[in-house]
Order: C-alpha cells, then structure tokens, then sequence
C-alpha cells in the first residue's frame, strides 16, 4: 500500500517538473538537445539510478511538447497502469546481470542513494522504516522494468539499492 502512495506521488512530482521544464519553448529544445557531453538531458537523467529521475525522464518522453501537469500525469499513470510482461522483465535482468561477473553490486553508490533517500523522508517528515520500505518495495520493481529507459549500469545500482534499503529499515537485532 504504502510503496502505491509513494509510486502516485513520484508519478504526480514527475508530471509537475516536467510541465515546467517544457513549458517555456527554449527549455523544452534544450531538453531534447545534445550537450557537449553527447547526451541529452532526458539520457542523463536516464543513466541515474534515482527513481525520481527516472520518472522525470519517461514524462519528458511522453510530452513532446508543453502541457498541463494533469495531462503529464496521466500519460504517465497510462505508461505505466499494464504491468510489463515477464520476457520484458527478464530481458531487462539478464542484460543488467550481463557482464557482471565477478563484479558484484555497486552498494557504495547504492548506500549513498540510501542517504539521499533517507533525508528527503527526514525533511518531509516521515517514518523512516515505512519510508524506506516503501522505496525498497519501489526499486524491486523498477530495477528490472522495460518501461523505464535506464541503462544496465543504472539498474544495477537500483537491484543494490533494493538490498540497502531493505537492509536500514529491517529492526535492529
């Protein structure tokens, strides 16, 4: 339930950030322009592991053009109301595990999403064991979802976040 509630809330900050991003013209081209790095905003955001940036990046991949954050959100809530189908999900496992052998999980980048995570719920006020299993219960799912455009890089870091997650809002023994 709470990992829901923390999903439609993502969905709607999203939709929010990226009606503002495309809602002045000059923004909207900058967004989908190469910079001198060879990417585009929407590729780097893409590459981040953050499941805010994520979400962000499947919006402005929706919205070729500005729009209202209601309508955003519901492409979102669209993009994402059919569940992917297992081949989806297990390609996206096998090309995340592809390559890894020997390497193991990145769980020091993994541990510094971790502290990001876990100040944005101290500053909103919320319950950090319900918080941060309901991010653990989030970045399950996502980490392996065709309908996100992360790199195998990027789901790495999001399955190793699944096990710190789970890990700081287990109860002390």
């Amino acid at each position: 339930m709470e990992q829901q509630v923390l999903f439609s809330h993502l969905l709607g900050d999203a939709a929010r950030r990226a009606s503002a991003m495309l809602a002045h013209p000059e923004e909207a081209a900058r967004v989908r322009s190469l910079d001198d790095d060879g990417m585009t905003v929407i590729e780097r955001l893409e590459c981040s592991p953050v499941a805010e940036d994520q979400l962000l990046a499947a919006a402005l991949r929706l919205s070729s053009q500005a729009a209202r954050p209601d309508a955003i959100a519901s492409a979102l809530q669209c993009h994402f109301a059919t569940p992917p189908g297992w081949l989806a999900v297990e390609a996206q496992r096998r090309a995340a595990w592809n390559g890894m052998a020997g390497h193991g999980l990145p769980l020091g980048r993994a541990a510094e999403a971790a502290d990001a995570i876990e100040k944005r719920l101290a500053v909103a006020g919320a319950s950090k064991a319900t918080g941060l299993s309901a991010y653990a219960g989030l970045y399950s799912d996502l980490w392996c979802d065709p309908r996100i455009a992360a790199p195998a890089t990027a789901r790495r870091e999001m399955l190793a976040l699944v096990s710190v997650l789970h890990a700081r809002c287990a109860p002390p023994e």
